[in-house]
């Protein structure tokens, strides 16, 4: 892994439906999480601890904060540095030059889908009509990567037009279905808002054992259909009306087997300024 995470106080790990972009002026990044009728939204906080108590045995995480079944409206967490960060505002890990096709640095961040590269670099407005809540993300002082590459999974670009009529094809790649953030400091300072309540939590360094914040968004559902890119096109759209779809190639083994939605969920950047414009 070309990223050192052991090296952090605390990861951040996003996973599933949702918007990530950077905010220049707040220096931090943001993740809109999606909270539609589909997607359940989980967040963990786990430290490392020593299985068996032995310091040279098998390090395991454990939780120590779980949050479930959070309302749709009116949730927003803060993850920070809290003491002198090792960065900042934040960075984005590039390695090189990026091909989606060959073998490019798997931590590199643009595994994750960009829509406005995806839309050749065309500027995206928020779209109108009736849209889903946002729980919303602030997270500073971090080096932003992609955590998990999906290798299973291989997409074709599919573009349509402003009827849904799919009018061309072409090869995409793999896409990166996690998040990752890497925040070192003396301690990180975890804070969740639910409908006016506050809770933090300090999470202090313990050198070489980072702790970890899962986040998950998901849909594990049996019958969840294969593309997040319709949900995304409720909060986005074009000049010209065009979208895009990221349809999986499958092989055909005989087997009659369907894509994993779990593998599938994934989410995108955009090039805004905040997702307060959201």
């Amino acid at each position: 892994m070309s990223v050192n995470e052991s090296s952090a106080t605390a990861l951040v790990r996003f996973t599933g439906l949702g918007i990530i972009c950077f905010n220049q002026d707040r220096q931090r990044g943001e993740i809109a999480a999606i909270r539609d009728n589909k997607h359940t939204l989980t967040i963990k906080i786990q430290k490392p601890v020593y299985q068996d108590g032995a310091e040279n045995d098998v390090i395991v995480y454990q939780d120590i904060v779980t949050y479930q079944d959070l309302p749709k409206d009116d949730v927003q967490i803060e993850i920070k540095a809290a003491g002198q960060p090792a960065i900042a505002g934040y960075e984005i890990y590039q390695s090189g030059d990026f091909d989606r096709l060959g073998n490019a640095d798997v931590n590199d961040f643009r595994w994750i889908v960009n829509m406005n590269t995806l839309h050749s670099g065309a500027a995206l407005s928020p779209a109108a009509g009736e849209r889903y809540p946002l729980a919303k993300l602030y997270i500073g002082n971090g080096l932003f990567y992609a955590h998990k590459l999906d290798r299973n999974l291989f997409f074709e670009k599919v573009a349509k037009d402003a009827s849904g009529a799919a009018t061309q094809r072409e090869v995409f790649g793999n896409v990166a279905e996690t998040i990752g953030v890497k925040i070192e400091s003396a301690a990180v300072s975890f804070t969740i808002r639910i409908a006016g309540r506050e809770e933090t939590q300090t999470l202090q360094r313990v050198e070489g054992l980072p702790f970890r914040i899962e986040i998950s968004n998901m849909d594990y559902s049996a019958g969840a259909v294969y593309s997040d890119m319709p949900d995304y096109y409720k909060y986005l759209s074009s000049p010209s009306g065009e979208q895009f779809e990221l349809a999986p190639v499958v092989e055909d083994d005989g087997s009659g087997g369907a894509v994993n939605q779990e593998d599938f969920c994934h989410p995108i950047g955009l090039d805004l300024s905040s997702i307060d414009e959201l």
